[in-house]
């Protein structure tokens, strides 16, 4: 392992030494970090330098700081990829769409697992958020809540943890723009287009219908990917003309 740091940016050069470092050594959630001394001592930087690099990764989600002991491994969250992504589409608009046809892909996949392994309470759950969304439509702040609150019911209802962080670290970063959508289609018939999308989805998933489920939730990705991307685009030509 290479121990060469830019004096300029160590505490964040460190951090990421230390993720490296986790993998290297095959450190599972739960286990310990080396001392601040003993890492002081491998990467040649002083305390202060560790410290603040562990700030960093526990800001992360990546580690757990207790004192007296150390710093301890984290379970793999949505925390790290919801970061990037963040940064992403703050930097290029482009990404959005690209970040929501990752997206599409995911989700159709997650509806045709849910749809196959939910239990009877997850499908409860499902059918409970979706009439609560009947009751907001027209409300996008509060709609585009319990519409991220369906999305992640469908993943934890795959019972695969990888897919669920997935979803969840895309569904974050594109909160906003999903509210400013709902917003921006005053038309209320498309958003009760967009509900019933949901409630067929919820329907489908019921009946145990896998590939119904799954067409309907890439027809919903489709619809949005369409309107948001028009949006982008409309956007672009307003910039340029001003």
């Amino acid at each position: 392992m290479s121990l060469t740091l830019r004096r300029e940016t160590l505490p964040e050069q460190l951090a990421e030494r230390l993720v490296q470092l986790v993998s290297d050594r095959n450190l599972a959630p739960g286990d310990f970090l080396p001392s601040t001394s003993a890492i002081a001592a491998e990467f040649g930087v002083s305390r202060p330098v560790v410290r603040e690099a562990l700030r960093t990764l526990e800001a992360r989600g990546l580690i757990r700081t207790e004192n007296g002991r150390g710093a301890i491994v984290q379970p793999v969250t949505s925390e790290l990829l919801s970061h990037y992504f963040h940064l992403a589409i703050s930097v290029d608009e482009t990404a959005l769409v690209e970040l929501l046809e990752v997206r599409k892909g995911l989700e159709v996949e997650s509806a045709r697992l849910a749809t196959l392994r939910a239990t009877d309470a997850d499908l409860d759950a499902l059918a409970a958020t979706v009439e609560q969304m009947h009751a907001a439509v027209g409300k996008s702040e509060v709609y585009t809540d319990l519409d991220a609150q369906l999305h992640l019911h469908i993943a934890e209802a795959t019972h695969n943890t990888t897919l669920y962080h997935l979803i969840d670290s895309i569904r974050g970063p594109l909160r906003d723009t999903i509210e400013a959508g709902l917003r921006s289609r005053a038309n209320r018939v498309h958003h009760l287009r967009v509900q019933e999308l949901h409630e067929l989805l919820v329907d489908a998933m019921r009946a145990r219908d896998p590939d119904q489920a799954a067409a309907i939730m890439a027809l919903h990705f489709d619809e949005a990917v369409q309107h948001i991307a028009g949006a982008a685009h409309s956007r672009r030509e307003e910039d340029t003309t001003a």
